[in-house]
């Protein structure tokens, strides 16, 4: 699993100062798949090669955050060190096996949403701010002013998560960036747990 990771860091790391700088500013408009937010800007900016890694992985996950990162150097015109980490990757991906697959455990396993549901309901303090952000892509109208008309934050999660087993992947992802951009501490610690 680790294996990604310490590509991506070892690409970042053989960047000048001036091309890790481009490499930020790069990342903050280069189109991204749908459901995937960006990394905010007062975060990315003050960030150093081991903390741009860590935040790649986390808000992409591995496979993503790599295939992004290759797509970002592409798009500064370092196409050979985009080429070295794309060879990298498959040489990880062929040699140690299935300790360096991560593709295959995440697809049965269950979503950010759905693992931390529990924790999610009790410990959401600002829930109108995460409505906002799913109101018109994920929410009706009519679900929208249903959570809003709980009194408590849990009962308000409650009947969010209520929709939830309609929703597909990009649904939860949206969620997941919507608490991530509202309530990135909580996010950062059911991570870690």
């Amino acid at each position: 699993m680790g294996c990604t990771r310490d590509a991506i860091l070892d690409a970042l790391e053989n960047l000048t100062a001036d091309e890790f700088k481009k490499f930020k500013m790069k990342l903050l408009s280069v189109p991204l798949r749908e459901g995937y937010g960006r990394i905010p800007r007062g975060t990315l900016l003050p960030m150093d090669a081991v903390d741009l890694t860590d935040k790649l992985v986390s808000y992409y996950l591995e496979a993503y955050g790599a295939e992004l990162t290759v797509l970002v150097l592409c798009n500064m015109g370092m196409q050979e060190v985009a080429e070295q980490l794309q060879e990298t990757l498959r040489k990880g991906d062929t040699h140690p096996g299935p300790s360096s697959s991560p593709l295959p455990p995440p697809a049965p396993a269950l979503h950010f949403v759905d693992q931390h549901r529990a924790a999610l309901i009790a410990r959401v303090t600002d829930v109108d701010g995460v409505l906002d952000a799913l109101y018109g892509k994920v929410l009706t109208e009519e679900q929208y002013q249903a959570v809003r008309a709980e009194r408590t934050n849990p009962t308000k999660m409650r009947t969010l998560f209520s929709f939830a087993p309609a929703w597909n992947l990009t649904c939860k992802d949206l969620l997941l960036q919507a608490l991530r951009d509202t309530q990135p501490y909580l996010v950062a610690d059911l991570e870690q747990s």
